[in-house]
């Protein structure tokens, strides 16, 4: 089994051959386990992700383990990127050079607050999506799943976390982009939402549009 701890985290030693247990039944060269499991007392589920073109079903014994299957065009993602940083592994695990853009960043915010505003405190798999993009363009950091899981605790509530776009989105984008690019996108954006601003995430993500486009055009 090989460990990837690049934060020196103390793995739970009785963790380790439960681990070992459970990627032994999968039969898959490229697999592994991150998250709470590894390093909390208590969790809820053992996440457990498996790269593979296969569409075969796996059952392990285990019922709180619980695959996701990463498809081989998916190691170049932030998502895998983070997830694998810091894990319990079969096998060495493939590597592909990150490839994410704003674009990219903007589908997360598209999908994230919606789901944010509907669930409000409840945060949904978007939201850590939300974060992890966030701090990756913010800092050039990678946050593997428990420096995630501390960042997301650190918000007391959904308000907070939409003060925490509101603020970090514009200079992001004015870091990361030509003003002539992002007058164009953000505005074309902005002309989306003009209709629907009944809602209270389109009108949000309306109003953010605009806060960017006049960041950019007032410097």
């Amino acid at each position: 089994m090989i460990i990837y701890n690049p934060h020196n985290q103390q793995v739970l030693n009785e963790r380790l051959k439960e681990a070992e247990e459970i990627l032994a039944e999968i039969p898959a060269k490229f697999c592994f386990i991150t998250g709470s499991f590894l390093y909390k007392e208590k969790y809820k589920d053992i996440d457990v992700f498996v790269v593979t073109r296969s569409k075969k079903e796996n059952k392990l014994k285990n019922k709180k383990a619980k695959i996701t299957k990463i498809d081989f065009n998916d190691l170049y993602s932030l998502f895998y990127h983070s997830i694998s940083k810091s894990c319990l592994a079969k096998n060495f695990l493939p590597k592909k050079p990150l490839k994410v853009t704003l674009s990219d960043y903007w589908q997360v915010i598209n999908e994230a607050i919606p789901t944010l505003l509907n669930e409000k405190d409840k945060f949904h798999k978007n939201v850590r999506f939300l974060i992890l993009y966030t701090e990756y363009f913010k800092t050039g950091e990678i946050l593997d799943t428990f420096q995630l899981n501390e960042k997301i605790n650190k918000f007391k509530n959904y308000n907070e976390i939409m003060n925490y776009i509101k603020l970090e989105l514009p200079v992001i984008i004015s870091k990361h982009s030509k003003p002539s690019y992002v007058k164009r996108f953000f505005y074309t954006q902005a002309a989306v939402y003009k209709d629907i601003l009944h809602y209270d995430a389109q009108r949000f993500l309306y109003e953010l549009t605009h806060e960017v486009a006049r960041g950019i055009v007032h410097g």
